[in-house]
Parts: structure tokens; C-alpha cells; sequence
């Protein structure tokens, strides 16, 4: 998982750089040359879905995400991983059933479609979904096992 942790660092990095580069070029085109990119807008929207629904895993598996947890600070060591156990399980039928197959569906859907000013087919931009479920799920798996491995040391 430290590999694709690190590839996913890596394009998240440049989908940043291409989101402000992008923001530079709208601003000179709009402002200095009185003539606005048509393609910048739906670019930096597009880049914009796809940091976000890769952002969403990288930042999970990181452990980095928001969590709530004025209330599982209470629990003794042994409740708190069965809650974690039962998150990683929510969290896998979630990425499996409404990401991965539900994103599939909508995927497929999109098929024949393309974007309006960069003339794109739509399933690119729809992809997103089922591949940040995919890396959700392997994310959920392995940390499902780890807390698992760490209940069985407990008891």
C-alpha cells in the first residue's frame, strides 16, 4: 500500500500544480487578453472531481480523515477496535456497493456523452467514481485485517 500511497501523492501533487496553473492561465486570458479560455472552466472542474474522489481515499488510508471521536475516547481497548472493525465493514459495503458498482452504472451511462467544450467522452470524468472506490475498498481491507490482527493481541 506504500506504493500506490506514493503514486497517489504524486498525482494529487500535479493535479494541484494543474489546477493553479489552469486558474493562472484563465486569469491572463480573461483579464490581460479580453478573451477567456472556453476549455479552463470545465478543465479545472474536472481536475477539481478528480482531486477530490482521489484526495478521499489517499487521506483515508493516510489515517488523515475527519473522524469524530469524543466518544470512542471513552471506550476500553478492545470496544474501540470492535467499533473500528464494524467502520472498516460499513465502510467496504459503502465503497463496494454504491462506489464501485453504482459508479460502474453511472460509468456506463455516460457512455456516447462528451464534454461540451473539450469535447471529452464523459465516462473519463465519470471514472473517478468506481477508482476511488476501488482504492477505498483495498484501503478498508487492509486496515480491517490490521485491526483484526490487533483485537486477537487484546484478548
Amino acid at each position: 500500500m506504500k506504493a500506490i500511497n506514493k503514486i497517489l501523492e504524486t498525482v494529487l501533487a500535479l493535479m494541484v500544480i494543474l489546477m493553479v496553473l489552469g486558474c493562472f492561465w484563465q486569469i491572463f486570458t480573461r483579464f490581460i487578453l479580453g478573451n477567456p479560455s472556453k476549455y479552463t472552466e470545465e478543465f479545472l472542474r474536472y481536475v477539481l472531481i478528480w482531486l477530490t474522489m482521489l484526495g478521499v481515499p489517499f487521506a483515508y488510508g493516510r489515517d488523515e480523515h475527519i473522524s469524530i471521536q469524543f466518544i470512542t475516547r471513552t471506550f476500553q481497548m478492545k470496544n474501540l477496535l470492535v467499533t473500528k472493525i464494524a467502520i472498516e465493514v460499513l465502510v467496504l459495503a459503502l465503497s463496494v456497493f454504491v462506489m464501485i458498482a453504482g459508479g460502474w452504472m453511472v460509468t456506463m451511462n455516460a457512455a456516447g456523452q462528451i464534454s461540451p467544450a473539450m469535447q471529452i467522452p464523459m465516462q473519463f470524468y465519470y471514472a473517478c467514481v468506481p477508482i476511488s472506490g476501488l482504492l477505498m475498498a483495498a484501503y478498508s481491507i487492509e486496515r480491517f485485517i490490521k485491526f483484526s490482527k490487533e483485537i486477537k493481541e487484546v484478548k
